[in-house]
């Protein structure tokens, strides 16, 4: 009988599974150290004191910006500024002609945070010399010197929109992200005094995605209100909103923001109270509040600047949670914060609040409109002379 020959079993050698256990391991540690792998990568490894900046802006030319209405028509100007959309190392602020930086802009940032005005606003959104992604990580000189040099390509901007625009239309300002902050400068340099035509025609100023001090609004002369109620006017609308898996960034933004302060320059606020009004309610109120009182949401990106989006009705709810809005997890995967490789610090692809902010700017400008024909009737001017008669001069006695 023919026995059947005997034949080895093949194993994996040591090193093969050594190897292999190695690349999981690797695996591993990049999605558990990616958020730190992403920072590392993306700082830039030139001094800011050193390095040359990128040419200034021309905001009398076109080119410097990335909106401007052809034939302003509607009934309020917004001014917007973008969010972060430069996410390399080389400099620590992008030119204004950067291709990929430029591409963000224009397929995701525009369409998704300016897109809820342009129905009803003529929206000038200037390109700036925006700081790199990593300067939202440091608050060391670099990223600071950073911040501020992109503020003052953004407030050269606004004096070009101010004298170019009709003084007497409302005005909103709109900034997410890093914009936002330069938003908060705007305010601190421009709508401050007891008498300021510029606050009176403000409709409201919406801060989204910047951690904005409670202690800013409250330091303004006079102070700014935070919104308390859907129609009110001339006050600050903020909030940054984050999904509960997300609270890492929830703590860092409550730990440490920045302020602009009386000189012009940028303080750290470590643990300062944050200002949440929920877009839900537009209050500041701390309650859940659900999906119902959702107009809806949108994608905007690859649809063409201009173009309406489709609502997503009550597609979440939201809760102000000690300055941070907490939104709940959307059924729709397009309308998550992804939380790989630093995208949750990006522009991001969507509008949560989209059609809500749509609604309540339209409310806010009317609401302004009406308050201003008001005020006009109130001080209307004396149309001609009037004859006092003769009044006579009692002498005072020696």
């Amino acid at each position: 009988m023919r026995r059947k020959a005997l034949t080895k079993r093949k194993f994996p050698s040591v090193g093969v599974m050594a190897a292999g256990l190695f690349g999981a391991a690797l695996v591993a540690a990049a999605i558990v150290f990616q958020d730190s792998i992403f920072r590392f990568v993306m700082s830039p490894r030139t001094p800011f004191q050193i390095a040359t900046p990128p040419p200034a802006p021309e905001y009398g030319a076109r080119g410097a910006w990335l909106l401007w209405p052809e034939a302003p028509s509607k009934a309020v100007d917004v001014f917007y500024v973008h969010s972060t959309a430069y996410y390399r190392r080389r400099r620590w602020n992008a030119s204004i002609n950067h291709d990929d930086a430029d591409r963000i802009r224009r397929m995701i940032a525009a369409p998704n945070e300016a897109g809820p005005f342009l129905e009803i606003a003529d929206v000038y959104g200037p390109r700036y010399r925006e700081a790199t992604v990593f300067s939202l990580f440091t608050h060391k000189y670099d990223g600071l010197a950073a911040r501020k040099l992109a503020y003052e390509d953004v407030r050269k901007a606004f004096e070009t929109f101010l004298a170019a625009r009709d003084p007497e239309r409302p005005l909103i300002l709109a900034g997410y992200g890093q914009g936002g902050l330069h938003v908060l400068g705007l305010l601190n340099d421009y709508f401050q005094g007891e008498i300021n035509p510029l606050r009176h025609r403000l409709a409201a100023a919406y801060v989204i995605g910047f951690p904005t001090p409670a202690e800013f609004a409250a330091r303004l002369a006079p102070p700014m209100p935070v919104c308390e109620s859907a129609g009110e006017v001339r006050c600050l609308v903020s909030y940054v909103d984050f999904e509960p898996r997300f609270n890492e960034e929830m703590a860092r933004a409550r730990r440490r923001s920045l302020v602009w302060d009386a000189n012009r320059d940028l303080a750290s606020t470590p643990g300062d109270a944050l200002i949440c009004v929920n877009p839900l309610t537009w209050t500041r109120d701390e309650s859940y509040q659900p999906p119902e009182k959702h107009v809806g949401a949108a994608s905007a990106t690859g649809i063409g600047f201009g173009a309406r989006p489709p609502i997503l009705a009550h597609a979440i709810g939201a809760k102000c949670d000690r300055g941070i809005l907490v939104v709940d997890r959307p059924r729709q995967a397009y309308l998550r914060r992804s939380a790989w490789y630093g995208a949750k610090w990006k522009a991001q692809p969507f509008n949560l609040f989209y059609f809500d902010l749509e609604a309540n700017a339209r409310l806010r400008t009317q609401t302004l409109i009406e308050r201003l024909k008001t005020d006009a009737e109130v001080l209307a001017p004396i149309s001609g002379a009037i004859d006092v008669g003769v009044s006579p001069v009692n002498k005072a006695p020696n």
